[in-house]
């Protein structure tokens, strides 16, 4: 006999109209008192199988299997309670970033379960907010003297009414989505229950799981690849991989033409791939400033021979012409498009120098190709690359200064430089342009950056051509450059995601952006996704994101992500969307092409989105961690150095940007919506001594082709190399906080 229990028809699902027609006869001489409902939702009256008699309805029951009285339990029990985390005993001592991505997918999307930790009640887990901090570390995480010091006014305001300033029509709907035009003003629902048993503090909470996650990277060769993609670049999902079974690539791809303009590269980019980056492309002046004190510390200044384009603004704009805007060709929209390619030579101060240039438009005429002499006396021709000898320079008077300005006069506000790993060959002519788009960016390295595909396998794969054939002479600049605007022509042609087919991942705002929900009114709706970033989000990884908002500072970044979370109020829709001070529209403007949605335009839903990535940044500068190692780096006397010239961690200045970095942490946790997960993640360790082991490397290996082992100015040494592995590991080494609100 099969095991089982007894429950009510109303629990069975059962209605009373399925009752017999007892039921129907009752109704008919007593409709008022069976319509009678009480608050347990069960009815007044109801009738025995022979509708003879009338009865509770606790009075009959269903027969009930064992497991399906555990399944039902088990809903119940989740459709109330309250989500957590806890650990399994097997779980490692460093969790992968990769991990990270997995649990976000695992609640929001179609992931695996994780298989480190234990997450009861998951689906009661709403929202995600993955918040980048770089530079954060477990000291600072635990330090007692910062978090004392920290004003006990958000934790109060967090606890407080909300402020009548933000009302809606629906006050029961604003109560639990309070609307967001300042941080400080935003607090956290009310407990849905007052008997609850008591929270923990909110800080205690917060901390609870503190965890070391370990970047993405190959320590075998030294390399520590983006925390960033690691992030936002998902795996492909069971239903993408099955499409892409059924056709691959041309066969399957669905072009999109887009404008050039969409391609240009967004600062987080540049600076990632280690641009000199010009003064135009950045939205704060504390970041043009930044970068100008780095630039001056790594003769990259105007005092070391260096220029920047006449460009004021980081936006391109088309100059006033006498063709009408109908003649514009859609995919420049009226602007100019550069393909360069430059050849370079070794100079007695160790440095490539500028030998040849080569620049086409965008119909492929040939703009500038002049070959150039360096100032310095040359040491190597690398003629079977360069295609230069010393016969070819014998006679050339053409020197730097002459091609900058040339190429001052064709470069402007309307100009796109493209190119392949371009800051090489800006570094050659000492040039920096806000408008560039790189082939070794747009199309990715399956495995991100630092890799590249070269030029020679991207023009055989896409273009099915054969480049760079030359041999022992060399390549052709010009040749190359075709090959880059071919590629960029293609890819305008074939839309956005043309050539990253091959990588192994899809934007994670795509991934959960497909994934089905249950609105509030019952409809099936996709979910939202947004990204909080700073300048212009849309150009870089979060253009797949529902809603893109830019941000100047930290505090913008802290109001955007609870504006996220919360959404936009009827009455507060515009000062909580744009959060910004006068004048500040232009920054937060999108290149958005022909039919393109303004998504700066757009207002939040009620209710917010389900995933939300941001990035606070001022503790990374504070720290100096987003500043590239100067020359003094490739010093000789530090090629066998453990030690680290490391600004202090105990200046006035940097322990105030740490406590405002805590406090805006403890404010977007405090006032986010109730079943939030917070997941926190520095990204990497200090990146600064891996990448000076790195420059020296990469010097030795320059001059080892050319030098004797006694002139050699660094050499490389089992220990130095030994040091870079250690360094790798250090680096990649990060803190990670997982809290649910």
């Amino acid at each position: 006999m099969v095991a089982s229990s007894k429950r009510t028809a109303a629990e069975a699902g059962f209605s009373h109209s399925h009752c017999g027609i007892g039921q129907t006869l009752h109704n008919i001489t007593a409709t008022q008192a069976s319509n009678t409902t009480y608050v347990d939702g069960t009815e007044s009256n109801s009738m025995n199988a022979e509708g003879s008699a009338t009865v509770t309805s606790q009075d009959w029951a269903v027969a009930e299997s064992k497991s399906s009285r555990k399944k039902r339990r088990k809903i119940e029990r989740e459709s109330d309670g309250d989500p957590s985390i806890s650990f399994f005993k097997t779980r490692p001592e460093r969790v992968d970033l990769k991990a990270l991505q997995d649990l976000v997918l695992y609640i929001l999307a179609d992931g695996v379960a994780p298989t480190w930790l234990a997450v009861k009640n998951a689906r009661q887990i709403k929202k995600v907010v993955v918040l980048m901090v770089p530079a954060l570390d477990q000291k600072m995480l635990e330090d007692s003297e910062l978090w004392n010091s920290i004003s006990e006014e958000s934790e109060m305001n967090s606890m407080s009414k909300p402020d009548e300033s933000f009302t809606h029509p629906d006050s029961t709907a604003q109560a639990q989505h309070p609307a967001s035009a300042d941080a400080s003003a935003i607090i956290s629902p009310p407990e849905a229950d007052s008997d609850l048993p008591p929270q923990p503090k909110l800080r205690d909470s917060l901390l609870r799981h503190i965890i070391e996650v370990r970047a993405p990277g190959d320590s075998r060769i030294n390399r520590v690849h983006s925390p960033l993609q690691g992030m936002l670049i998902a795996p492909f999902s069971e239903s993408t991989k099955q499409r892409e079974k059924h056709g691959k690539d041309e066969k399957s791809f669905q072009a999109v033409r887009t404008p050039v303009v969409n391609f240009v590269h967004a600062v987080s980019e540049l600076r990632e791939a280690e641009y000199p980056i010009h003064p135009a492309a950045f939205a704060d002046p504390k970041d043009a400033q930044l970068e100008k004190e780095r630039r001056e510390k790594t003769g990259q200044s105007k005092s070391s021979g260096w220029v920047d384009t006449d460009v004021s603004i980081f936006k391109p704009r088309i100059l006033p012409s006498s063709s009408p805007p109908k003649s514009h060709d859609f995919l420049t929209q009226g602007l100019k498009a550069y393909a360069l390619d430059c050849e370079m030579v070794l100079t007695s101060d160790e440095k490539y120098s500028l030998a040849r240039i080569s620049v086409l438009d965008w119909a492929g005429r040939t703009v500038l190709d002049r070959y150039v002499k360096p100032a310095l006396a040359i040491k190597n021709y690398f003629t079977e690359f360069s295609g230069i000898t010393q016969e070819i320079l014998e006679n050339v008077t053409t020197t730097l200064g002459d091609i900058q300005r040339e190429l001052l006069n064709i470069v402007g506000q309307d100009t796109i430089l493209l190119g392949h790993s371009l800051e090489s060959d800006l570094n050659a002519l000492k040039l920096t342009h806000p408008f560039v788009i790189d082939t070794s960016i747009i199309y990715p390295h399956p495995r991100g950056l630092p890799l590249r595909s070269s030029l020679k396998f991207l023009a055989n794969r896409y273009l099915k051509r054969e480049i760079q054939k030359g041999g022992m002479s060399g390549h052709d600049s010009v040749e190359d450059a075709r090959a880059v605007l071919d590629l960029v022509k293609l890819k305008c042609d074939k839309g956005p995601t043309w050539g990253t087919l091959d990588a192994n991942g899809e934007s994670i705002f795509r991934r959960i952006g497909g994934t089905l929900k249950m609105s509030a009114n019952g409809e099936v709706v996709l979910k939202t996704t947004a990204i909080v970033e700073y300048g212009t989000p849309e150009r870089g990884l979060g253009r797949d994101a529902t809603y893109k908002i830019g941000c100047a500072n930290d505090d913008e970044i802290v109001r955007g992500v609870l504006r996220a979370a919360h959404g936009d109020s009827v009455e507060n829709s515009t000062v909580a969307e744009h959060g910004k001070e006068d004048g500040a529209e232009e920054k937060r403007t999108s290149h958005s092409g022909e039919g393109e949605t303004q998504d700066h335009d757009q207002t939040i839903p009620l209710g917010g989105t389900e995933f939300i990535w941001a990035r606070l940044r001022d503790l990374e500068a504070a720290r100096g961690w987003n500043t590239l190692p100067s020359d003094s780096f490739l010093a000789p006397a530090s090629s066998s150095s453990s030690s680290r010239p490391l600004p202090s961690d105990q200046t006035d200045h940097l322990r105030s940007v740490m406590r405002q970095t805590l406090q805006r942490i403890y404010q977007i946790y405090a006032n986010l919506p109730r079943r939030t997960l917070l997941a926190i993640y520095s990204g990497t360790g200090d990146m600064r001594p891996l990448l000076r082991l790195q420059n020296l490397q990469a010097q030795y290996r320059r001059e080892f082709k050319v030098k004797k082992w006694d002139e050699l100015s660094v050499k490389w040494t089992d220990v130095e190399e030994q040091e870079m592995k250690k360094e790798c590991e250090r680096a990649r080494r990060g803190v990670g906080v997982l809290a649910i609100r």
